[in-house]
């Protein structure tokens, strides 16, 4: 008798885990070593099918036909980033990282990698600015710097393109924003129109869209 309720304490804990997870997908988190509670609750939220973050090549930053230690799983451009706002801070409580994530089609999806430095986000993706010289390490030391200065939170990202939320506004937005231009000129140039413009869009959303065409 004891065996039997033994057994089913066990078979009741996976169950639970695994809950709103196909077999396939609970074979892939398990196998992954990620933890099972939390991507079911990505799930929940995407209520699309899971499947394994592909690698990255480090010189060239295209999609590899390999994987990488992480899962995706697909969501509309407009659900996207509240999903990783609103999971954000518990993901990380717990050792991972929660990101929008573009691939070589731009569909959107949510990633998650383990980790707690939201930079890693960036180096996973390879993220550049190349059309304008800026390479990976160039990128992730600018968002470093701003880190440092502000607190800053990665949204999102993808080959040429990256979303902050900032967690102190910058005092001085016109310089902030005469910095930014400089960094990413596209976000005026291509984007907004005017620098006055960029100051108000950073206010609006306590945070930044950079990319570079």
């Amino acid at each position: 008798m004891k065996k039997i309720l033994v057994l089913m304490g066990i078979l009741s804990f996976f169950g639970c885990g695994a809950k709103n997870l196909t077999p396939q997908e609970t074979e892939l988190v398990n196998s992954l070593d990620l933890n099972i509670e939390l991507i079911r609750e990505l799930k929940n939220e995407t209520k699309s099918e899971l499947i394994q973050l592909p690698a990255i090549d480090q010189e060239t930053a295209d999609i590899l036909d390999e994987f990488y230690n992480g899962i995706q799983s697909s969501s509309s451009e407009e659900k996207a980033n509240s999903i990783v706002k609103k999971l954000k801070e518990k993901f990380r409580a717990k050792g991972y990282l929660i990101f929008a994530f573009t691939g070589e089609d731009d569909s959107k999806s949510i990633g998650v990698i383990k980790g707690t430095n939201d930079l890693d986000i960036l180096r996973y993706r390879r993220t550049d600015g190349i059309n304008h010289d800026y390479e990976n390490d160039d990128i992730v030391a600018k968002i470093s710097e701003w880190n440092d200065k502000f607190g800053l939170t990665v949204i999102g990202c993808g080959r040429d393109w990256l979303e902050l939320e900032f967690k102190k506004l910058p005092t001085d937005l016109d310089a902030f924003s005469e910095e930014v231009y400089e960094f990413c000129p596209d976000s005026v140039d291509q984007g907004v129109g005017e620098i006055e413009n960029l100051k108000l869009l950073i206010k609006e959303m306590n945070g930044i869209w950079l990319w570079w065409d």
